[in-house]
């Protein structure tokens, strides 16, 4: 082992001590908050399912208000990157009624994965899993539960889709670091902006060709989980449809300085959900600035025949653009349309004309891209 190697085991091996250390000091000093179980959404098929969560002290996060100051939304996004996880600890997850018990890791993660003997009803997508925290830290601790979700696509299921977040629905302009930490810091779920007709575009996806189709939608993106809270607020705020939010871990462990690289942890996680639906073809959208092109030519060539068309938002300069024109002749001859789109309604009727949405869709999002003008 190389150096770096020894001193990253050094001080993941450091840090998970620390972590303990501190646990049971905030416990013996009675400063222990209020401990929750958060539970993230999940997706399953019919004979298993998955499901991340986290096990924390509650940072008492008030819901998001247009009027919020700067200063509110800064001390809000504090606190999200200063959570204070419950390492080690053991929750019980219940499904169905088949249960399992998990430990949770040194950031208070926990990963379920369950199969079932039966699938479950087909009348809807979303499905609840029972949480249980089976550790007692303090002197009478009240039952610690939660319920989580997990989306099973049904046989109404015409393909699933797959996104990006940041610049493909949520305008964050990645191509700048001062700027995204701008506005991210200044910003609350009530105050940043979708891109326009965004909302219109997926919910049509959602029902697909003949409008009432059930297809899943699944969102990835490497922002870190601390920001789930406020991801999931901004999709509900502006009507976009619901569906796992696949986020990263930035933490340090015993083998990486970041667990999660950026581009290694979106391809993971969409190899993982084409892997879990192996008869569902998928639709991928994305954008130009970061790594997206790149990512899901590497789907189409590992995936054949899985992937029926890519909708890339144009957000960077000229010479960029000519790189992914090459990516979109690449998949071309693998017979794949990489759309590079200016607005949602450039797509939009190119799905409309590939039969993805219903027809006349693409005339009814672009009058909501201009009523959100």
């Amino acid at each position: 082992m190389n150096i770096g190697g020894i001193l990253l085991k050094t001080v993941g091996r450091a840090e998970t001590r620390l972590d303990r250390w501190k646990l049971k000091r905030r416990i013996r000093k009675g400063k222990l908050g209020d401990v929750i179980i958060f539970p993230y959404r999940g997706y399953g098929n019919h004979k298993e399912l998955t499901i991340m969560g986290r096990v924390m002290e509650n940072s008492g996060l008030a819901k998001p208000n247009v009027h919020d100051s700067t200063w509110t939304n800064i001390k809000a996004m504090a606190r999200r990157y200063m959570s204070r996880e419950i390492p080690f600890v053991h929750v019980k997850a219940k499904f169905q009624e088949q249960e399992k018990n998990l430990e949770v890791n040194d950031e208070g993660y926990f990963r379920l994965r369950m199969a079932f003997p039966q699938p479950p009803p087909d009348d809807r997508l979303w499905h609840k899993v029972e949480f249980k925290l089976l550790d007692k830290l303090t002197e009478g601790q009240k039952e610690i539960k939660a319920k989580g979700e997990v989306m099973i696509p049904d046989s109404k299921s015409d393909f699933g889709v797959i996104s990006d977040i940041d610049d493909t629905i949520l305008i964050s302009k990645t191509t700048s670091r001062i700027e995204i930490i701008r506005m991210a810091l200044v910003n609350n779920a009530t105050t940043r902006m979708p891109f326009h007709g965004v909302a219109a575009f997926y919910n049509a996806l959602q029902k697909g060709g003949n409008g009432k189709s059930h297809n899943p939608v699944f969102y990835v993106s490497s922002s870190p989980w601390n920001m789930y809270d406020m991801l999931e607020d901004f999709f509900a705020l502006n009507n976009i449809p619901k569906g796992p939010i696949l986020l990263r871990d930035i933490g340090i462990s015993e083998t990486k300085f970041i667990k999660e690289k950026h581009a290694s942890h979106k391809l993971d996680k969409i190899r993982r959900i084409l892997s879990f639906y192996p008869d569902l073809k998928f639709i991928l959208l994305g954008d130009s600035g970061q790594h997206d092109p790149e990512i899901y030519q590497t789907v189409v060539h590992e995936f054949p025949g899985r992937v029926l068309s890519v909708y890339i938002r144009d957000v960077t300069n000229p010479v960029r653009k000519e790189a992914v024109k090459k990516i979109a002749m690449d998949m071309a001859g693998r017979g794949v349309d990489l759309v590079i789109k200016d607005d949602t309604v450039d797509a939009a009727s190119h799905a409309e004309s590939k039969g993805y949405i219903s027809e006349g869709s693409s005339e009814k999002i672009k009058a909501e891209r201009a009523k959100d003008l």
